[in-house]
């Protein structure tokens, strides 16, 4: 569900940037064509400016509820499965503890020589695993976005690593467990393979699992 949250803000976010970014080359042109028009009690504002061309049909004002009508036209059903593919992980362990997980990662990534990529990741008691609080506010889709929050791996790169995910991000995971990661890829990629293969000389019970990734956010 946080998943879907992040994508609706995303939205919402997009279509507030456009208009901010239309109001702001509408301000500039008129403050650019300006004659100082004076006025009683000063110059006037250029608020007032394009509520007067508001009124006489030169500028058009931005109706409230334009985003919520646009929201509620969304057929969210047909958007979430088109913004999900089928994504394989090769999976090494699965623990609830994240001390176990992170030595497992470690120990993954000498033995076969893939890099440990965390990707910033740490401990979150309310949703096990999050991303910093700066990338949350600052970076992650542009910013703006409430801290924790967790995206599961899904096309951070098709290719081998090692990595400790939540399973509570996968559909049909078994939720509240760390995951040790060595590699992704969509449903079919080689690449799953060969890490599998190569992962079972040294983990026996190393295996593989495919589900649907939300990468509706792009990020």
């Amino acid at each position: 569900m946080r998943i879907y949250i992040i994508a609706i803000l995303i939205v919402i976010c997009s279509c507030e940037q456009d208009n901010k970014n239309d109001t702001n080359f509408h301000v500039e042109e008129i403050e650019s064509n300006l004659d100082s028009s004076i006025v009683e009690g000063g110059v006037d504002s250029v608020e007032s400016i394009i509520e007067k061309e508001a009124s006489i049909g030169l500028a058009e004002p931005v109706s409230e509820g334009v985003v919520s009508d646009e929201l509620e036209d969304v057929d969210w059903a047909d958007y979430e499965e088109s913004q999900t593919r089928d994504f394989s992980f090769v999976i090494l362990i699965s623990t609830k503890s994240y001390k176990v997980a992170l030595n497992r990662a470690k120990d993954a990534s000498k033995k076969l020589g893939y890099p440990l990529d965390l990707r910033g990741l740490h401990p979150n008691e309310e949703i096990g695993l999050s991303l910093s609080k700066k990338e949350c506010e600052e970076e992650v889709c542009g910013g703006g976005l409430d801290y924790p929050i967790y995206l599961p791996r899904s096309d951070w790169g098709e290719e081998k690593y090692v990595s400790v995910e939540y399973s509570n991000g996968y559909k049909g995971f078994t939720k509240g467990y760390y995951i040790v990661i060595v590699a992704s890829g969509e449903k079919g990629d080689p690449i799953v393979d060969e890490a599998l293969t190569e992962s079972r000389r040294f983990y026996k019970d190393a295996y593989a699992k495919t589900c649907g990734v939300w990468v509706g956010c792009g990020c």
